[in-house]
């Protein structure tokens, strides 16, 4: 009976003192860290308090940059969501091409935000670009846009660029959702004369709860910590207007203010984990 007890204790030994030493040591450094001016000029580090943080809620950059980020987090969640449902749902049905479809959909989200950024940034080109050159050709030349080098375009055109990345990693989550409601249900629902619609409404989304918690919570987190896309993109510009947290802290740090750039590190994962935890919530709510 002992063995029993004790045993289970080493399986989790090993990841608790890897969580400790990774995560836990780090994120009480990188809290004190955060209230002094450690700096890549100074040789001395002196305590400067909430300073950091109150920067940070009331410089308009940094609170157009927070701005930034939050539209960015809903708009592709959004998306990606309302998207990748309709995509399950049309490739949940029998058909010949099905699993070539979901394969070619589901092919962006295997490749790197790198690789994509570059290919979109050639898509986007003002000047031979893919996008203006078919608005051109359709006679629509008047539409033609420099959609990264806009102020009024360019958010908006990395946005999309996101939506297209992901769009397959929310319709296959939704569709293994799908694939786990009995069919009980939906033909109970036919037996009584519920419309496409109310089918939708009353019986699958109820049961797709879990599915859509996870597409919401990943595509926030992930919207929240976007950094590789946008760097590629625009490198936050123009004028700022698709700054977001992580590029704000990749230019900090790189120019040596280390204590300025974790407490924005910071100010991402409260605002992550706040994001993540209210999602969980509600849902958990819901499912009530």
């Amino acid at each position: 009976m002992n063995q029993k007890k004790i045993y289970p204790s080493y399986f989790i030994l090993l990841p608790l003192v890897l969580y400790v030493v990774f995560f836990m040591i780090p994120s009480f450094m990188g809290l004190a860290l955060s209230t002094t001016d450690w700096n890549a000029v100074n040789d001395q580090i002196h305590f400067v308090g909430l300073q950091h943080f109150i920067d940070i809620f009331t410089n308009k950059r940094y609170l157009l940059v927070i701005v930034n980020t939050l539209i960015f987090a809903i708009a592709t969640t959004i998306f990606k969501n309302v998207i990748g449902l309709g995509m399950a749902l049309a490739l949940n049905k029998e058909f010949k091409t099905r699993n070539l479809l979901r394969t070619i959909f589901f092919f962006p989200v295997m490749l790197s935000p790198l690789i994509i950024g570059l290919v979109f940034k050639s898509i986007y080109n003002p000047d031979y670009g893919v996008v203006n050159e078919f608005l051109r050709a359709i006679g629509l030349g008047g539409l033609a846009n420099d959609w990264l080098g806009n102020i009024n375009t360019a958010l908006v055109a990395v946005i999309i660029v996101e939506i297209w990345r992901l769009v397959g990693q929310n319709m296959v989550i939704y569709i293994a959702g799908l694939q786990a409601i009995s069919e009980d249900y939906l033909e109970a629902a036919d037996i009584d004369g519920a419309s496409s619609w109310q089918k939708l409404r009353y019986v699958i989304l109820p049961q797709l709860l879990p599915s859509i918690t996870i597409n919401l919570v990943l595509n926030l987190i992930a919207g929240l910590k976007v950094f590789d896309l946008v760097f590629v993109l625009t490198n936050g510009g123009p004028a700022r207007k698709t700054e977001v947290l992580n590029t704000v802290i990749y230019k900090e740090y790189s120019s040596g203010r280390y204590g300025f750039s974790t407490a924005m590190g910071l100010v991402m994962f409260i605002f992550t984990c706040i994001v993540a935890f209210g999602v969980l919530r509600a849902m958990a709510k819901e499912e009530d």
